[in-house]
């Protein structure tokens, strides 16, 4: 008998045959089950591993955007909640360029909350978003509040958010309704081709700016196109 030889058990030619073909179903299965694991791969080694493949700042925002999904599904207590800790949750995703970008621009202004959700906007919108906010907060520095509360709004808007209004102006429940609201908003006016600080002006002085302190206009226009001028490439 050769060394990986087995002994079969005594039987007749027909259970041995039998034997002999579970032993190989069995042999099969195992091979199998082997293959499909080593195929199973992670969701975020998955996405990690082929963003650094693919390197497109296109697939980045894609595979954040699938990211964020699943972190709202496997968390539903806090997503579906006007919970703030929501944020903190997508900071501890890989960020992408642009939000490293934005991060550096905006440092650790409050702010800073929102970059997940502002880097999921156009670059322009993202520009004017971050630009706006500087120049009528200071990054969310001095903002409307309720019972104490941030509104998170950063633009002076006065249009309501999911809780009202607050000292003349809306006040939003968490950083990703404010910058839905925001960026919704701001992404109609950039479709009308107000793609420049100073066509969105129109932002401080509604329909015209002819009431207005041209000093004040000029200002405004010069202080947001600072930073729009550093995230518009």
């Amino acid at each position: 008998m050769g060394d990986f030889d087995v002994p079969l058990p005594k039987m007749g030619g027909f259970l041995k045959t039998k034997f002999l073909v579970l032993m190989v179903a069995l042999g099969l299965f195992l091979l199998a089950g082997s293959c499909l694991k080593s195929l199973k791969v992670d969701f975020y080694q998955d996405s990690v591993a082929v963003k650094k493949a693919v390197g497109s700042e296109k697939f980045q925002s894609i595979s954040k955007n699938l990211e964020q999904s699943q972190i709202k599904k496997e968390n539903p207590e806090i997503f579906n909640q006007n919970n703030s800790d929501q944020s903190v949750f997508l900071a501890n995703l890989e960020p992408s360029e642009f939000e490293k970008k934005l991060y550096g621009i905006v440092g650790d202004y409050p702010i800073k909350e929102m970059v997940p959700f502002i880097a999921e906007e156009d670059e322009r919108v993202a520009a004017f978003i971050v630009g706006i906010a500087k120049k009528e907060s200071n990054w969310g520095k001095h903002v409307p509040t309720q019972n104490g509360q941030d509104c998170y709004n950063y633009w002076g808007y006065k249009g309501a958010g999911q809780k009202g209004t607050a000292m003349g102006y809306g006040c939003f429940a968490t950083p990703e309704e404010a910058v839905s609201a925001i960026g919704g908003r701001l992404s109609q006016l950039v479709e009308k081709d107000l793609t420049t600080p100073s066509k969105m002006v129109v932002w401080k002085c509604g329909s015209s700016c002819a009431g207005h302190n041209p000093e004040g206009v000029n200002k405004w226009i010069s202080d947001v196109s600072v930073y729009f001028n550093q995230i518009v490439s």
